[in-house]
């Protein structure tokens, strides 16, 4: 390169003169420098072609994935039975909890009070109730005195035991383990029965709720295992059971799989089933196709002719199933066609390729 440019400047000062010559040289010299450039990459040996064997078959296995929703198997929202004004929440959000554990409690001052006067009754009455007794042995009262005193006992009884399971109504517990999800009054709120206090999800196992096509559940056995792809990672689930009815005119019906892990419920779950289709076909690469005609696409295999070179032919293919980068296809192929990977972006029918 460097002699080039050093007799490019020799001829320059010598024709100086004679400009158009001058124009005439350096576009030959330019050129020659280009010719010299790309001549190695026009004369270089050209790529090679991926080719895919055919496998016929049978039948082909398709995935199926199914969206759903992971739930907590138990889950409910605490209030209390009886009215009064919120003592105490002892819980939070996130907070776990242990079965019969006390969450919140109710100022419990008019049910103690109420207790306190209910058991001052019952023990007037036992006492009364004795005495009566004492008193019929010895042959003073009546049989009508004695079931009179007896029935008051009874009456005080009863209403020291009812006073008893108001004081308790005064404390929400919590119905199994598990975590408090939401937490929605405080302290000093007066609250009605039936009032939402406390939230809970249960901590030890959950489920996932997935709408399934009813064709399909005939296939499913409950009590087997099935897999599902949850946050890049795979987890077995037993079919425990499903609704009997469809709902909005969709042919769908709720499954419900229960895990034996214990997974964050709301976490979005996908079901993956294969399933065997009985259809002759093979398995080709997706790159191989290329758009055809009616519905149909263009395959291209590699064939010898008879003076032993390698052919390319086109063929006709319907597309059954798609799966990640693979399609199924049956049509004018057989078993052990080479298939060029690259389709039409590679090679053109009736092409005669070279064979390395």
């Amino acid at each position: 390169m460097l002699t080039l440019l050093t007799c490019l400047c020799m001829l320059t000062l010598i024709t100086l003169n004679n400009f158009s010559a001058l124009v005439k040289l350096m576009k030959k010299i330019v050129f020659t420098i280009a010719l010299s450039i790309y001549l190695p990459l026009l004369s270089g040996e050209s790529s090679s072609l991926e080719i895919t064997t055919i496998e016929m078959q049978d039948s082909y296995q398709s995935l199926k994935r199914f969206p759903g929703k992971i739930l907590p198997l138990n889950y409910s929202k605490l209030s209390f039975e009886i009215p009064g004004k919120i003592s105490q929440v002892t819980v939070d959000i996130g907070d776990a909890v242990e079965v019969d554990q006390i969450l919140a409690f109710l100022d419990p001052a008019e049910m103690q009070a109420n207790l306190n006067q209910a058991t001052a009754r019952y023990n007037l009455a036992s006492q009364a109730l004795t005495r009566f007794q004492d008193l019929k042995d010895k042959g003073f009262i009546s049989n009508q005195e004695l079931d009179k005193a007896n029935s008051e006992y009874l009456v005080a009884k009863a209403q020291a035991d009812l006073y008893r399971v108001k004081l308790e109504q005064t404390k929400i517990r919590a119905p199994f383990s598990g975590f408090i999800q939401n937490r929605f009054l405080d302290s000093g709120t007066v609250v009605s029965p039936g009032i939402p206090i406390i939230e809970i999800i249960d901590s030890t196992s959950v489920e996932a709720h997935v709408s399934i096509p009813g064709s399909i559940i005939e296939s499913l056995e409950i009590g087997s295992q099935y897999n599902f792809a949850i946050n890049e990672k795979m987890y077995p689930a037993t079919l425990k059971r499903f609704s009997q009815m469809t709902s909005q005119g969709s042919n769908n019906r709720l499954c419900i799989f229960e895990f034996e892990t214990f997974i964050n419920p709301g976490s979005v779950s996908y079901l993956e089933l294969q399933q065997t289709r009985r259809k002759e076909g093979a398995w080709i690469p997706l790159k191989a196709l290329s758009q055809g005609t009616q519905g149909l696409w263009n395959l291209f295999t590699v064939t010898k002719d008879v003076n032993g070179q390698y052919v390319v032919a086109k063929q006709i293919v319907e597309m059954i199933h798609i799966e990640r980068n693979a399609a199924y296809v049956n049509g004018t192929i057989a078993n052990g066609d080479m298939v060029a990977s690259g389709g039409a972006a590679k090679v053109i029918d009736s092409e005669i390729l070279r064979a390395q």
